[in-house]
């Protein structure tokens, strides 16, 4: 009977060796895990951009609050996609939780409050289809833009958004869809 010990004993072993000398995946570079490149994190060498942390989260999920360490990065490259839409001078981006704040300056070319708020629609269209996480609302008048733009300068310098709250339902219900 000890003998029988053994001999499974040494045959264990010898399996537990052979399963760990498994020549599949040797030379093979060890895979990622939970990492997904996607648009929201490439930048291209002449782009001035920061490149996204957080970036393995499900750009389509909604979630009401920012799940990425660098919001003021998805804000810059939501005014980045905003700005190459034609007759676009000048776009700032406020986030708020799953609501993005977009204020447009447009060209002087624009003359009608028609053409206006087509070239709106793009912009929400273009920022929406980048950004499918946040509820994108925005607005080319002048005294929205530079509301957003103070809250946006305002965030970068190191102020709380919380301190913004009063101007933030503002926008909320100045820029209703």
């Amino acid at each position: 009977m000890n003998k029988k010990m053994v001999h499974a004993a040494l045959l264990s072993i010898a399996l537990l060796l052979m399963a760990g000398c498994n020549p599949n995946n040797q030379g093979e570079a060890p895979q990622q895990r939970g990492a997904q490149v996607n648009q929201y994190n490439r930048t291209t060498p002449g782009q001035k951009t920061r490149v996204l942390v957080g970036s393995d989260l499900n750009p389509n999920l909604v979630t009401g609050r920012n799940d990425v360490r660098d919001i003021q990065a998805e804000a810059d490259s939501m005014a980045n996609v905003a700005v190459q839409v034609p007759k676009v001078k000048r776009a700032s981006v406020v986030i708020n939780g799953a609501q993005a704040y977009v204020g447009l300056t447009l060209a002087d070319t624009v003359r009608s409050r028609q053409e206006a708020a087509t070239i709106r629609e793009k912009v929400r269209q273009h920022v929406q289809g980048k950004m499918p996480r946040y509820d994108v609302r925005v607005s080319s008048d002048t005294g929205i833009f530079s509301r957003i733009q103070d809250i946006g300068d305002g965030i970068r310098s190191g102020t709380p958004i919380n301190n913004y709250r009063i101007h933030m339902n503002d926008l909320n219900s100045r820029m209703n869809r």
